[in-house]
């Protein structure tokens, strides 16, 4: 099988285990689960199994329907082997209650003869804010400031369990869509999990740009302590997007995009389409690895849909 038919095939099983644990349906994944499965989980405990997996997590949508969806996708392969990352937001509500919470998940797979199978979940609610009695059932619920010194330690740490981690020699996708979709899911997961040796290496040494609210910044020394020292200072961060406009230069070597921030708290509009309250612009540079890294950024504030998505304004940095 190719690269691409890998990715693609991992890809819909991330999706299918995403709808089990928004819909508690358990139909679509359980044919995709290993019969050693694994799950461990800060909020769900430790199971071994797919059953029992299954059942920690369905427990979650005993009293219904989550609401939610999933982003920042990243998915690396190696020969029989996988390991891939998202994030999941979603709420729960029994009116007038509700429960919103964020989360990221890295996920094992290999190949068997029927095709990829999961064999190992590791799950983490970053944070979450309403009406905790709502997941009663979880341990150790984090709230809007993440994880406390009353919890126990939580079971992803990104230097030790990211795909970055396991598999750092992972080839990078030839499709440009989503080799820069997979770039955005690196920085996110290194900034969010404050794993700074992990965002040094999503900048090329050139980098400068616009770094709201702390101001405009050159040079990778500087914006690398920038992010270290800002980053320090906020309890949790989780960084949903989507990419929703990439031009490439035509050059083999760089690249524009726009990255869409989504908020959980208000991910729709009225009209149930979807909305954002954010934007990078941002330039990237191929380098002679292969690798995709950011060369200029500016992250900019304001709501638009996808019917008025930002125009490219590269080079005007307006931190």
């Amino acid at each position: 099988m190719s690269l691409t038919s890998d990715r693609s095939a991992l890809r819909n099983l991330m999706d299918r285990f995403a709808d089990f644990w928004l819909t508690g349906e358990s139909t679509a994944i359980q044919p995709a689960l290993a019969s050693d499965l694994g799950l461990i989980s800060h909020q769900h405990g430790r199971w071994h199994g797919p059953q029992q997996a299954l059942n920690a997590i369905k427990h979650d949508t005993a009293s219904g329907t989550l609401y939610g969806q999933t982003s920042n996708h990243y998915i690396a392969v190696e020969q029989d082997q996988a390991v891939c990352s998202m994030y999941l937001f979603a709420m729960a509500q029994n009116r007038p209650q509700y429960f919103l919470f964020g989360s990221a998940l890295v996920m094992h797979f290999r190949r068997e003869t029927t095709g990829w199978v999961i064999e190992k979940i590791r799950l983490q609610v970053n944070w979450s804010h309403g009406a905790p009695e709502l997941m009663s059932h979880w341990k150790n619920t984090p709230n809007e400031q993440g994880w406390d010194l009353a919890k126990e330690p939580p079971v992803l740490i990104s230097e030790v369990h990211s795909p970055w981690a396991l598999m750092p020699n992972a080839p990078v996708a030839d499709d440009l869509p989503q080799a820069l979709a997979e770039l955005y899911a690196r920085y996110s997961f290194a900034v969010d999990q404050n794993d700074i040796g992990l965002l040094a290496t999503t900048y090329t040494q050139d980098i400068e740009g616009g770094f709201a609210p702390a101001g405009n910044f050159s040079g990778y020394d500087q914006v690398i302590s920038l992010l270290k020292n800002f980053r320090h200072l906020a309890a949790v961060w989780q960084h949903f997007a989507r990419i929703v406009r990439i031009e490439d230069e035509g050059d083999g070597q760089h690249a524009k995009m726009i990255v869409a921030r989504i908020i959980p708290e208000r991910p729709v509009s009225e009209n149930g389409d979807p909305i954002y309250g954010a934007h990078y612009q941002l330039r990237v540079r191929k380098g002679a690895d292969g690798q995709w890294r950011v060369c200029w950024t500016d992250y900019r504030t304001g709501w638009f849909s996808e019917q008025n998505i930002p125009a490219f304004d590269i080079g005007r940095a307006t931190a």
